[in-house]
């Protein structure tokens, strides 16, 4: 190609792309070498894992970026592994051993069941003293690692369905659900309480998360491996991406039009939404997102009305559609020189 002639436009990467994270990367990692590779770095992912640990690991692109806080709001699924008999400071295999114990007599299935079960639903935890949780500003690892003591208060917190995998003399390996702020590694130094002995988090691997399952995540060197014209289909589209996460209605254009326009029109009879609800509202005549909306009381005896929480780009064309004059045009003069819009 000639220096002088322009480069063509970059077409920017839109979608979901699900990785298997590797052990020993960042999640920072990821994004940036999963960037690269499709050509486009604008991205951000749904979720830190922690360098220790693996499993699915959801990059947004584009547009997709915008449904990254439903995502990380979704359920989780983790397969961890727990070893017991010491504590350490950041409840996980990367600090030092803080505490040691005997360990817990019997350690058998049925009991690390029961004081899972316990815990399940919403539950309180206090957070791990090394974490990315901020204070003033300063991260909590930073503040232990300058020598401060950090002190969490418990939080509210839920932990779904949960099974004990393997049980072995010193560990033992378990798959939970849990929602979003929960710490897997506060649940293995709490077990190990709970069990009269202590305990730290010895691996992690995410299976689940957003609707992606570990089966449909690409590793990295798969995604090296591929075609560049064969990496993004991988993408998955908001399109299909933001019904598997809200409860979905389907609205006519004009409430759509009048949501893209920043207005708040009345909530359609068909519209099931709860106080402080968040739904997907779609047009009903194609199923484009329109956007994330949820309802606003008129006044106290009036009707509630909906407000936008999140727009969509692909929406944004309802908003510049004009309704059609019916006055005919007045016919344009004869001339030679060809007709061009006024843009």
């Amino acid at each position: 190609m000639n220096s002088a002639e322009p480069r063509p436009a970059r077409i920017p990467a839109q979608g979901v792309l699900c990785i298997d994270k590797p052990l020993g990367w960042t999640s920072r990692d990821v994004v940036n070498k999963v960037s690269g590779i499709l050509g486009d770095r604008q991205a951000g992912h749904a979720g830190t894992l922690d360098p220790a640990a693996s499993g699915v690991l959801l990059v947004a692109f584009g547009e997709a970026t915008k449904a990254v806080r439903w995502l990380m709001d979704a359920p989780k699924t983790y397969e961890a592994v727990i070893a017991f008999g010491s504590a350490t400071l950041s409840d996980d295999a990367a600090s030092p051993v803080v505490r040691q114990a005997a360990l817990p007599q019997p350690l058998t299935s049925a009991r690390l069941q029961a004081a899972l079960d316990a815990r399940s639903g919403a539950t309180l935890q206090v957070p791990p003293v090394v974490s990315a949780l901020q204070k003033d500003g300063v991260r909590d690892y930073e503040r232990v690692r300058q020598g401060e003591i950090v002190v969490r208060e418990a939080r509210e917190v839920w932990l779904g369905a949960s099974e004990v995998l393997e049980v072995t003399e010193t560990t033992a390996t378990v798959r939970v659900t849990c929602g979003a702020g929960f710490y897997v590694r506060a649940l293995a130094r709490d077990l190990g309480e709970d069990l009269g002995s202590a305990a730290h988090l010895a691996a992690l691997r995410r299976t689940h998360a957003g609707g992606f399952d570990v089966s449909q995540a690409l590793t990295i060197d798969a995604l090296l491996q591929l075609p560049f014209e064969a990496r993004r289909p991988h993408l998955v589209p908001l399109e299909t991406l933001m019904p598997r996460l809200l409860p979905t209605f389907a609205i006519d254009r004009d409430v759509a039009r009048a949501m893209v326009q920043g207005k708040h029109p009345q909530v359609p009879e068909d519209v099931a939404l709860e106080p402080d609800q968040e739904v997907l509202l779609i047009l009903r005549e194609d199923s484009g997102l329109v956007c994330v909306a949820t309802a606003i009381p008129e006044d106290e005896e009036g009707p509630r009305r909906l407000k936008t929480v999140r727009g969509f780009t692909a929406a944004q064309h309802l908003a510049e559609r004009t309704v059609e004059s019916a006055i005919e045009p007045t016919p344009a003069a004869d001339s030679a020189e060809p007709e061009h819009g006024s843009g």
